[in-house]
């Protein structure tokens, strides 16, 4: 019976260490984690077109092609990060068989070429993404972008709320929350700019997701210098139909 008794207190003890072990190897690996991929959430960003050169520098040049008719990528950004490997660049091959997509869904509308836009997306946010396993490649980063496009499809939600573009109707915040939570759950913003008249142009949509590309992750607020602001509930919004005779003020 003691030898039992011995037994059992051993293996207690044992069962005991490993686990204390194992939580701290579970320690160590979050931290490392931590180390290697210190960012939440990732903030996928699209874009309203024919907003956009509104508040568009006068040194930048703006080109607001036919196809500016649907919403476009601005980015795929990890947060509260940039700029996480300077060395790390972007290649025309590591984008083979994606080009005609991101011409289509990513296009810059200034005097950049698209490449060059990639570029600067990819060396400032793109870097950051690749301590995750379906972020670790240039191919995986544009491929998740066009994937989150499809998935998180802006323009089916307002053609099915008959939210249509036009200069004479405003739109209040509630009408388009209340018509994308649905999609995007509960962590996600509208970003407006100011045209020469004081009005309110929706311009972006910014949803929070884990990094397994679902919603509801909680990111901190960026800090920083931005012409797009969240869109005020005090005010109505106009959603802006394409100009390409003057994009800069697509509603005179």
């Amino acid at each position: 019976m003691p030898l039992k008794l011995a037994m059992l207190g051993f293996l207690f003890t044992s069962s005991f260490l490993y686990l204390l072990i194992l939580e701290k190897v579970w320690e160590k690996s979050e931290k490392d984690h931590s180390r290697l991929c210190p960012w939440d959430c990732l903030i996928f960003v699209q874009m309203w077109p024919n907003s956009f050169c509104v508040s568009l520098p006068s040194k930048y040049g703006c080109v607001m092609s036919g196809e500016a008719k649907n919403w476009t990528i601005h980015g795929l950004w990890p947060s509260d990060v940039q700029k996480c490997c300077p060395y790390w660049h972007l290649f025309p091959s590591d984008l083979t068989n994606l080009v005609p997509e991101l011409n289509r869904y990513w296009p810059t509308f200034t005097n950049l070429s698209n490449f060059q836009f990639w570029q600067n997306e990819w060396e400032k946010h793109g870097t950051c993404g690749g301590c995750i396993e379906s972020l670790n490649s240039p191919k995986k980063f544009f491929g998740a972008a066009l994937f989150l496009h499809t998935k998180y499809n802006i323009d089916r939600v307002f053609e099915k709320a008959e939210i249509i573009p036009s200069c004479r109707q405003s739109y209040e915040l509630s009408t388009f929350m209340d018509a994308l939570e649905p999609l995007l759950g509960p962590q996600f913003q509208l970003q407006c700019v100011t045209d020469r008249q004081e009005r309110q142009l929706l311009v972006q949509i910014k949803v929070s997701l884990f990094s397994n590309f679902s919603t509801g992750c909680v990111a901190e607020p960026p800090v920083g210098l931005s012409p797009y602001y969240p869109c005020r509930a005090q005010r109505g919004i106009l959603y802006v139909p394409p100009s390409q005779k003057d994009p800069r003020h697509p509603c005179p």
